[in-house]
């Protein structure tokens, strides 16, 4: 498959010519359904926008492949690239929002996982990637840490917000592409080259279903959607695909034209998921029950709509590969709750336990930091994260490291704790907490 995606035309590889207009944005209230707005304005010509990803503050980063920049653009269409400490030549194509904060990213030419700070501070990570790996897409996991797919070597690979890297090829036969957590809290991922969809667990286990998938489909996009499902798009065979958490695949193709190439795909704040079509410059909104709708107005002929996410005011946000544009499209809803809060905090002799009110479906992190005397920055008490089907609190166990396990045997931690709640189908809210770990003494933590 090639680096830029089916939806790629010959004159991908040539800076495009566009009309640096930003449309004036809407009232915040829910935007009609279909109301497209387009915003060019801040991104240079030669981007190559690929995959997008909404942060908390009301903010979407993206990946600029061609560019060798990851950029961020606010709700109101103000742009911020940003290039230094980007390997040149290293093309940036998956995006994801970490439990830490930040926006890590895939190299895919480099064979790297870049990490930057909403300030624009960029560290590499390649130690533990394989040569030739060439990281393409990546994901929030379950478990606190990011996950990400390496097709150069069949292989899936976990990555700690500190930067330590496992990776996995056992039980995978072809070449993963995207991947997402699904609802049952293992992750999911794409292999366009066998026509399958995977799963693996967090530690490692994977298993490949083909079964209802039809032959050259090339299973491109995954998403979790909002009836715990897994939803995907069919790039080669113009349809939709459903896969259940056991397996069972369900296609779907009416109201997709052909050639239509269903491409990015993601869960919308109205219940419906949303794909994009650089086929044929539209996109498209599938209901639970397989209905389609089509969406071309507002979307310029040749732009190639290419991933789409959940972004501020309960919008759709996609990138337009071809014509170097961002634009959101109204889904009629409101923002989805996601404000997690934070019932009570309990610390053991090797964890801190957190007890945390959700508001609906979706993924939920728990991160937490210390300043550490003699060291720079923050380091890493613990991480984990949780999918839940549904409204309720819930109960996260971070376990500390080794090395604030052996720390707090001589002295007291003040610990900055960061949850991180993510909706289906909407945007990231975040709960800040401090907790004290007492010193336990040697004999104390056995």
């Amino acid at each position: 498959m090639s680096v830029a995606g089916p939806a790629a035309r010959a004159t991908l590889g040539v800076a495009l010519s566009v009309s640096l207009v930003c449309v004036t944005a809407l009232p915040a209230a829910a935007r009609p359904v279909g109301h497209v707005t387009q915003y060019a304005n801040g991104i240079s010509p030669d981007a190559g926008i690929a995959k997008l990803v909404a942060m908390p503050g009301n903010d979407v980063w993206f990946a600029q492949f061609f560019g060798d920049r990851v950029a961020r653009i606010t709700a109101t269409g103000t742009v911020t690239q940003f290039s230094r400490g980007i390997s040149a030549g290293s093309g940036p194509r998956g995006v994801a929002a970490g439990p830490d904060g930040n926006v890590w990213f895939t190299q895919v030419n480099t064979d790297q996982i870049g990490r930057i700070t909403p300030a624009g501070r960029v560290t590499e990570y390649s130690r533990g990637i394989s040569a030739g790996a060439a990281p393409q897409f990546i994901t929030a996991g379950p478990d606190g840490n990011l996950w990400f797919t390496e097709p150069g070597v069949d292989g899936i690979a976990r990555i700690t917000p500190e930067g330590r890297v496992r990776e996995f090829t056992a039980g995978i036969t072809s070449a993963p592409e995207f991947i997402t957590a699904g609802p049952d809290g293992n992750l999911w991922f794409t292999e366009p080259g066998s026509d399958s969809i995977g799963r693996i667990t967090p530690t490692g286990k994977v298993r490949e279903f083909t079964r209802g998938i039809t032959a050259g489909s090339a299973p491109w996009d995954i998403t979790s959607g909002p009836d715990g499902n897994l939803w995907f798009t069919e790039v080669s065979g113009d349809r939709i695909g459903r896969i259940t958490t056991v397996g069972k695949v369900r296609e779907f193709a009416a109201g997709i034209p052909a050639g239509a190439q269903p491409l990015g795909i993601a869960a919308g704040a109205d219940g419906g998921v949303w794909f994009t079509e650089p086929g044929i410059d539209q996109v498209a909104r599938i209901s639970r029950d397989g209905a389609v709708r089509q969406f071309s107005r507002g979307i310029p002929m040749g732009s190639g709509p290419h991933d789409i996410t959940p972004g501020p005011g309960g919008d759709m946000w996609f990138g337009e590969l071809d014509s170097n544009r961002i634009a959101r499209i109204g889904t009629g809803a409101n923002p989805l709750p996601h404000q997690p809060r934070t019932i009570s905090t309990t610390v053991t002799r090797t964890s801190v336990s957190v007890r945390v009110r959700l508001p609906s479906r979706g993924l939920t992190s728990a991160y937490a930091t210390s300043r550490v005397p003699g060291y720079y920055g923050r380091s890493m008490v613990c991480t984990t994260g949780l999918m839940v089907s549904r409204s309720r609190a819930a109960t996260l166990e971070c376990e500390l490291t080794r090395a604030t396990r052996a720390l707090v045997r001589h002295r007291s931690l003040r610990v900055r704790l960061r949850m991180t709640f993510t909706p289906t189908g909407g945007t990231p809210g975040v709960n800040l907490r401090t907790v004290a770990l007492p010193q336990r003494g040697a004999h104390a933590l056995g």
